[in-house]
């Protein structure tokens, strides 16, 4: 069978997120009671308001295709959103995209600026759809370390010995998974210098942007002076707005580089649900007390889960500045952090994520989320804490 399959397809494989995720829901199907901390979504309902959009579009027969790229008016509200939140001017006549979800956004954005060979530098540990998505369209991942001893930023001098000249963009996650780490202006100002005098382009994944804690702001690279050209924003209402399901994103960027994410999303699904798309419009337009709340009860969890797993012997952990995710350091414990996480998650029955998951880097660490309530991760942390004194 292997003959009759593509060259890129053999070389995806299934990332340790999916088998974990995969052997979590088995044990749970099974009649265990499994804490979900792997989990990348916040577990909040979707607002109440949405809904009520999605609704009253479905009453009133709002249930065809739509034009690739999202309707106008999604596309107006994103361009205002822009403006206001993060100091980007983006026409929504052809700066804007609108996609079926952060995803779609992400792999149409590689598929139009990739050549096979092109290299992609992306800070590690990072999300591994990353590297699918540049290996679909054939090009290289060139990982550049995040030093964990300095808040997991990223590590310029690296950033500037990969460049060669094959390389063609950088990739930027922030706030980031899965370390919870940011980059601050003057992070950004630095890798700006860095991507003018090499002539390279940007991509900037700001889908967890509300979710900050403390005195921390977020800035966009697109708002940097002179990025603006450079960079393509990918944004989406998933984590925002707790609609992970409704599957809706956008890229922001030229409209030479929009045109071509418009047409390659003709084939990769021609347009984003139409119901979800009003429901979009209605998230933006509406009240954002729910996205404050939501931000609130996070970081009240972030202060649980980062005392908690501190209290573990063997766990050091910084508390994450942004995202919903701990990352702590377990390289005191004598296992891998696939070997930890299958025991926390065969012993203790709380569902995490091994660090080599997110590449070579995260080797010795482990993600935990933090959108879940805050008696089960009290209750996972327990467990974790029981499971780990009894067997190691």
């Amino acid at each position: 069978m292997t003959k009759n399959l593509s060259e890129r397809s053999i070389q995806l494989q299934p990332s340790a997120f999916a088998k974990f995720f995969a052997e979590a829901v088995e044990l749970q199907r099974s009649g265990e009671d499994v804490i979900h901390l792997h989990v990348g979504e916040p577990d909040a309902a979707t607002p109440k308001h949405i809904v009520e959009a999605a609704k009253i579009a479905m009453e009133e027969g709002f249930t065809h295709y739509t034009p690739p790229g999202g309707l106008f008016e999604l596309r107006e509200a994103i361009s205002k959103k822009l403006k206001n939140d993060n100091d980007i001017d983006n026409d929504p006549s052809n700066e804007i995209c609108v996609l079926s979800g952060g995803y779609n956004a992400l792999y149409c954005a590689f598929q139009a600026l990739i050549d096979p060979g092109d290299e992609v530098l992306i800070p590690e540990p990072c999300l591994p759809q990353y590297w699918g998505d540049v290996t679909l369209a054939g090009g290289v991942v060139a990982p550049v370390r995040l030093m964990e001893n300095q808040q997991f930023k990223p590590d310029l001098n690296d950033l500037k010995r990969q460049v060669n000249k094959k390389t063609k963009m950088v990739l930027l996650n922030s706030p980031q998974n899965p370390t919870g780490s940011i980059l601050t202006k003057d992070d950004m100002n630095s890798i700006a210098q860095i991507v003018e005098s090499n002539d390279l382009f940007v991509i900037s994944d700001e889908v967890y942007e509300k979710f900050l804690y403390g005195d921390f702001t977020h800035t966009s690279f697109a708002s940097i002076p002179g990025m603006k050209e450079r960079t393509l924003t990918i944004n989406s209402f998933s984590k925002t707005y707790a609609m992970t399901g409704w599957r809706v994103g956008y890229a922001a960027g030229n409209s030479e580089l929009i045109g071509k994410i418009r047409a390659l999303s003709e084939h990769t699904g021609w347009s984003p649900n139409s119901i979800a798309q009003k429901a979009a419009i209605a998230a933006l337009k509406g009240s954002q007390k729910c996205v404050r709340e939501m931000v609130e009860e996070f970081r009240k969890r972030r202060s649980i889960i980062t005392e908690g797993l501190n209290n573990i012997d063997g766990f050091s952990c910084t508390a994450p500045k942004g995202a919903f995710y701990a990352f702590p350091n377990t390289e005191k414990i004598n296992s891998s952090s696939m070997e930890l996480a299958q025991i926390i998650l065969r012993k203790a029955k709380v569902a995490v994520v091994p660090g080599i998951a997110f590449g070579p880097q995260g080797e010795g660490k482990i993600r935990f989320s933090f959108a879940n309530s805050k008696e089960n991760i009290k209750e996972a942390l327990e467990r974790i804490s029981q499971t780990l004194k009894d067997i190691i």
